[in-house]
């Protein structure tokens, strides 16, 4: 399975991204995401989850694998997808 941060990586690990989706779309994408955090992770913890998400100043995200669990929810959303299940 191809990773959908595949070309949103560049060689220094910084995430980059052109798409534009709506406030709608953006909103449906965090519930996805974080349900499918949940599911992948088992973890429920606020500080897993909101740390999991920062980035450091130079746009290198402090874990890899939370952009790639956004990528995810944001095709879903774009694909009509309801749920990570």
């Amino acid at each position: 399975m191809e990773l959908k941060s595949k070309n949103k990586i560049d060689k220094n690990g910084k995430i980059f991204s052109d798409e534009l989706i709506t406030e709608k779309q953006g909103y449906d994408a965090m519930i996805y995401m974080l349900e499918y955090y949940y599911n992948a992770t088992n973890s429920n913890d606020l500080t897993d989850i909101l740390c999991a998400g920062y980035s450091w100043e130079d746009g290198i995200p402090l874990d890899s694998a939370y952009w790639e669990y956004w990528l995810i929810a944001v095709d879903a959303i774009k694909n009509k997808k309801k749920s990570p299940k």
